[in-house]
């Protein structure tokens, strides 16, 4: 049996010498696990990840990698959004810019925000703040082009000089919450991580 949608594991081990083959036999505990009821594990989908190694997986749209810390000794797991994750929410703002139509702009900046909030509020737990610059630079440039050509400007200008940060955020109303908040205790172990996802 299969389960019925895409399921998704990560089990963390500790990279300490002692702990040498966990994850190994932690990978084939889940199988004997799973069999117990009914369920198969997609061994195809299933790989081990030693992110002592310089290693990194991909979870849940987040990129995961042990990097070591810029003061002090040590190191930390880094989290950051996806490049398809960020590709994704740049085509749901052009969309909602190409179906705008006459839509008066204030309409579609509320539906722009409202991608951006659940979006933000997704990745924010991360170390999101280049990934949230790259995405917050596009959108106030789509939303100055937006502009712009509303007021019959030349296409050749996209206006960052005429519409101010001012203009986008207080005038406009355009989202401004790009605060993130990593989760605590994340970061500073020692893991190796065997990776558990199925698709249908």
């Amino acid at each position: 049996m299969r389960l019925p949608g895409p399921t998704h594991l990560v089990v963390t081990v500790s990279g300490h010498h002692t702990k040498r083959g966990w994850a190994e036999r932690a990978l084939e505990r889940l199988q004997e696990q799973f069999a117990l009821i009914g369920v198969e594990l997609n061994r195809e989908k299933t790989k081990v990840v030693n992110t002592l190694k310089g290693e990194a997986f991909g979870f849940l749209g987040f990129d995961l990698r042990r990097v070591r810390k810029r003061k002090g000794e040590g190191h930390f797991l880094l989290m950051t959004p996806k490049k398809k994750a960020r590709k994704a929410i740049k085509a749901k703002i052009r969309d909602i810019l190409a179906h705008g139509g006459a839509t008066p702009a204030p309409e579609l900046i509320k539906q722009i925000n409202a991608a951006l909030a659940g979006w933000v509020n997704y990745f924010r737990v991360g170390n999101a703040s280049r990934a949230f610059s790259e995405v917050r630079d596009y959108v106030e440039m789509k939303v100055r082009t937006l502009v712009t050509r509303r007021k019959r400007r030349r296409k050749s200008s996209v206006g960052w000089r005429r519409w101010s940060n001012e203009y986008l955020y207080d005038v406009l109303g355009l989202y401004w919450d790009w605060k993130i908040q990593p989760l605590s205790g994340v970061g500073g172990g020692e893991v190796k991580v065997a990776v558990w996802r199925q698709d249908p």
